[in-house]
């Protein structure tokens, strides 16, 4: 989709949300009326009717990509930290229209799990935090999949539920829990722990003859690392 696009969607779909909340439905004609679009205009945007009030959800991505693409210093965030601006950011702009989305969050979101169009453009979201940020851990980085950004992006649903039902002063256990969820997350990328782990173990195993002292399960291990080594001398480039 085009930005002009995006931003007629998301203007129609605010539109049909005044008109859902003040009538109690959206009929095309009182859409066409407020928008001053003809419905071919509409239709081109939207194949579906139902379809209107439900991008509001992805709308927010949509709306969080090109706030961020005004900062300059984006790219500098950790990853805790984009993961909590998104957050905190998605709480302000769902909260314009608290209504709305009290009213048909758990049918239209929660309830389809991993099958909703904002679910799918959250993890893209998330998928694209981790896979530019310098600072994952080579073993983190192995482990990311589409799947891990799936589940990482069904935890949000989550947060916003829990957010949404959170009736602590300020919303302060909400706040609590993005807090100490997006801190373990990036400590859980960064680590080299598992990094480490991986040359200690290289190291006894090929130099220090513990691949000599395990019969068949060592000489298996000492040939894998013995081919990789081999195998990352073959691809390095020759003077």
């Amino acid at each position: 989709m085009t930005p002009e696009s995006i931003k007629n969607k998301i203007e129609i779909s605010y539109t049909a949300i005044d008109l859902y909340m003040s009538t109690g439905q959206v009929s095309m004609k009182n859409l066409i009326k407020e928008t001053g679009l003809t419905a071919s205009d509409i239709y081109t945007l939207f194949p579906e009717k139902k379809s209107i009030l439900s991008f509001y959800y992805p709308s927010i991505v949509y709306q969080y990509r090109m706030m961020i693409s005004e900062i300059d210093d984006f790219d500098s965030y950790t990853l805790s930290e984009k993961l909590s601006n998104f957050i905190y950011t998605s709480f302000d702009v769902i909260d314009e229209q608290r209504e709305f989305v009290q009213k048909s969050f758990y049918k239209t979101i929660l309830k389809k799990g991993t099958h909703s169009e904002f679910h799918h453009e959250i993890s893209l979201l998330i998928k694209e935090f981790y896979l530019s940020d310098p600072h994952i851990s080579v073993s983190s980085g192995f482990m990311m999949g589409d799947r891990v950004f799936s589940f990482l992006a069904k935890e949000y649903l989550y947060v916003v539920n829990f957010w949404l039902n959170d009736d602590s002063e300020g919303k302060e256990k909400t706040f609590a829990l993005v807090d100490k969820l997006t801190a373990f997350l990036e400590e859980l990328s960064y680590s080299k722990i598992i990094d480490k782990g991986f040359d200690l173990t290289k190291y006894l195993v090929v130099h220090a003859g513990l691949g000599n002292r395990i019969p068949i399960v060592g000489d298996c291990i000492k040939d894998y690392f013995t081919n990789k080594d081999e195998s990352s001398n073959q691809n390095e480039p020759t003077s």
